[in-house]
């Protein structure tokens, strides 16, 4: 790591400092690498708290470098090559990125998938379906790794072998939620990445996902809505979509579902942005969708259980339980195996069935 990336790497670490006082401080002193040498400049513009981190960061710095290797990941400053081309020409870019995994899998056609926390069965089927196709088209999925629409979008292709991309709104080693650390390992090892603009050690505080949703869209040349509320932060990301250039599609949902006026809502005010399939969404964008065959999946013994309890119909985790006498521990793991393995869905409520 050189210097310049050094003194970047002490700035992007400084914890819950605003971004635009990060861009203030490089635009005032032009070279990057001259930040160690600009103390007054740091001190008048990030003030004392955040300039005493600063240098405290700069005297450290070989320190965090170990912390991030020995997090297995990376940190890719604003000059360096590897930076996503598309967050370039935003008008607020991160000054660096936390990484884990592989970068290269932002290199080709990238579509985010957003919506609610809480989707019904009909958003559930929405989410996994569409992040699917996109996945067959060998189109990469961001999403914001929430419980919802968005871990939905992960699990789809990490069952396909296919990269996704997560976005978090917290530290490389604050995993939010924390039920979903299995799915932060399958991405990796899926060949997707884990990608945030905050410093190991951050909370997941609530402004951050706001500031974390303009990086799905940047990210993304277009951005899908599966299913969202009113007032769902989903529309902050559509929004912010549009100003950023980029294509949004949204699918119609229930007239009489609280949790669908999000969707409808916004096709009726940008019509242009409704679609019905997949392949709407592909062809807008004129990407060709090229099918694979999936290789069979030797299931365990508790898998094998699982998936003859579901072929007379879906059934809630408890009643699972109940069939298949096994422990909380044991039942979940196995069912993120067999979702993994595209074999079973959680189509919402704690409900699940045989894809």
């Amino acid at each position: 790591m050189n210097d310049t990336t050094k003194c970047l790497l002490a700035l992007a670490s400084v914890g819950e400092l605003a971004l635009k006082k990060k861009h203030t401080l490089l635009k005032a002193v032009g070279d990057p690498s001259e930040l160690a040498g600009a103390r007054r400049e740091v001190w008048e513009i990030l003030g004392d708290e955040h300039a005493k981190e600063f240098f405290d960061n700069l005297d450290d710095v070989d320190k965090l470098e170990a912390k991030i290797a020995r997090e297995d990941a990376t940190f890719v400053s604003y000059l360096d090559d590897a930076y996503p081309e598309n967050l370039r020409n935003l008008y607020d870019p991160p000054i660096g990125l936390f990484a884990r995994g592989s970068l290269s899998s932002l290199e080709g056609d990238c579509i985010g998938i957003v919506g609610t926390r809480h989707p019904t069965r009909y958003g559930s089927k929405v989410a996994e379906e569409f992040a699917r196709e996109f996945a067959l088209a060998h189109v990469t999925v961001i999403s914001g790794f929430a419980r919802g629409v968005d871990s939905i979008a992960h699990k789809a292709c990490v069952a396909l072998g296919a990269p996704t991309v997560a976005v978090w709104g917290s530290g490389l080693d604050v995993c939010y939620p924390a039920e979903h650390r299995g799915l932060a390992d399958s991405i990796v090892l899926n060949g997707g990445l884990i990608l945030s603009e905050y410093p190991f050690g951050t909370p997941p505080l609530q402004y951050h996902f706001p500031e974390r949703n303009r990086l799905i869209s940047g990210l993304s040349r277009a951005v899908f809505l599966a299913e969202a509320a009113a007032k769902s932060g989903s529309l902050i990301t559509m929004k912010l979509a549009v100003e950023q250039g980029r294509d949004i599609f949204a699918v119609p949902g229930n007239i009489y579902a609280a949790e669908c006026e999000g969707n409808n809502k916004l096709l009726m005010e940008m019509p242009h942005a409704f679609v019905l399939s997949p392949e709407g969404v592909l062809d807008a964008l004129h990407i060709s969708r090229e099918t694979s065959e999936k290789e069979p999946v030797e299931l365990s013994i508790i898998e094998n259980m699982i998936v003859e309890e579901l072929k007379s119909g879906e059934k809630h985790f408890e009643e699972l339980l109940a069939a298949t006498d096994l422990t909380v521990g044991e039942l979940t793991n196995a069912l993120f195996g067999l979702e993994m393995n595209g074999i079973v869905e959680e189509i919402g409520s704690n409900y699940y069935d045989l894809v």
